[in-house]
């Protein structure tokens, strides 16, 4: 059998191949006029998503049918992973899919939720093609929170189990939990990038910046609600950062004139017009937005500012990842028999 494995053709003609396959606002428009969510589906059989929509029983549910959308995806990065000629970037981002699944996990645990409620709403598939499906589903089976951190102690997760269960017996607040699951997957985003050849990490830059950076500022803005010394703030934070210097944060994090250390943090495009509110938690929310927009943004241009580059493969997977995001969120509105075509235009990202 012939591999393709490392081939720095055949990736990136992929990627744009799949570029073109889309869908156009013109296209998502037209979904929205579907009667229902039958319908709905009906309309997406020839579309990529159309394998997994097929395995759906009906009556179709809006839950089940974004996560057909969702392993369209998964199985398009993962297809990626295997093919690409320097895959370590794309396989850290990968892990992002597995690390949202375990917060939900634990966060269901946080509300008292039966396993059978959890594995309702979370899709092991990204762990099914990475063989780690044990280290999720022994967090679902456990009984409470604490015990679910303490499974994923036997796992390779265990260091990050540890820090998690410092983070909640610490602040009693499940986001402290989430910024510890979330700095794993920084670090090793931030471990692949330097990794990457000189020429490569400029490409790739913006990319990294807006992930890495966008996350230090929300975690040291919300660390403010849980009273931390500057130690413990740096734990939260990553090993370092793109734009931001990492002193600035923990001022952020620590200084009774907070607003004042944010207005010296360096304006980088993502801080353009952040408007300083009493609430820090609702401005970690607005960079975290602002964020994912602008790595759209970013995303619809790379393609025509470095053309036939592999940084578009990561190019392409946001604009796949904002397609899924406007599928799911028409599949939703059709369900709850939104028929109002305007509102559901006004609620899809623009790619």
């Amino acid at each position: 059998m012939v591999t393709l494995r490392g081939d720095p053709v055949y990736a990136l003609t992929k990627a744009y191949a799949l570029k073109s396959l889309l869908m156009p606002f013109s296209m998502l428009e037209e979904l929205a006029y579907s009667r229902d969510l039958a319908d709905f589906v009906e309309r997406l059989r020839a579309s990529p998503y159309g394998t997994f929509l097929a395995q759906l029983q009906k009556p179709y549910r809006a839950s089940e049918v974004e996560k057909a959308f969702w392993r369209g995806l998964v199985s398009t990065h993962y297809s990626f992973v295997t093919t690409a000629l320097r895959p370590g970037l794309l396989e850290a981002l990968f892990m992002r899919y597995i690390y949202f699944n375990i917060k939900t996990v634990l966060k269901a645990k946080a509300m008292g939720k039966t396993v059978d409620e959890i594995m309702k709403t979370v899709d092991l598939y990204p762990e099914t093609l990475l063989k780690v499906r044990d280290q999720t589903l022994r967090a679902a089976a456990a009984k409470d929170l604490s015990e679910a951190l303490k499974e994923l102690a036997k796992t390779p997760l265990a260091a990050t189990a540890s820090a998690a269960v410092s983070a909640w017996s610490a602040t009693g607040d499940f986001s402290a939990v989430e910024a510890v699951i979330d700095k794993l997957y920084v670090d090793g985003l931030l471990k692949a990038y330097r990794k990457l050849p000189r020429s490569e990490r400029k490409l790739h830059r913006q990319f990294v910046a807006i992930d890495v950076d966008s996350y230090a500022l929300a975690a040291a803005l919300r660390s403010r609600l849980w009273g931390l010394t500057s130690p413990q703030v740096s734990s939260f934070l990553p090993t370092e950062t793109i734009d931001i210097p990492l002193e600035m944060l923990v001022s952020l994090a620590t200084s009774d004139d907070w607003r004042k250390v944010f207005e010296e943090i360096p304006k980088t495009s993502l801080l353009e017009k952040i408007e300083v509110v009493e609430d820090p938690s609702k401005m970690a929310a607005e960079i975290e937005e602002r964020a994912s927009l602008q790595k759209i943004r970013y995303a619809a241009r790379s393609f025509y500012k470095t053309p036939f580059r592999q940084v578009n493969i990561q190019a392409f997977l946001v604009l796949k990842e904002a397609e899924v995001r406007n599928l799911s969120t028409i599949g939703k509105n059709i369900e709850e028999g939104v028929t109002d075509i305007a509102f559901i235009r006004s609620l899809l990202i623009p790619y």
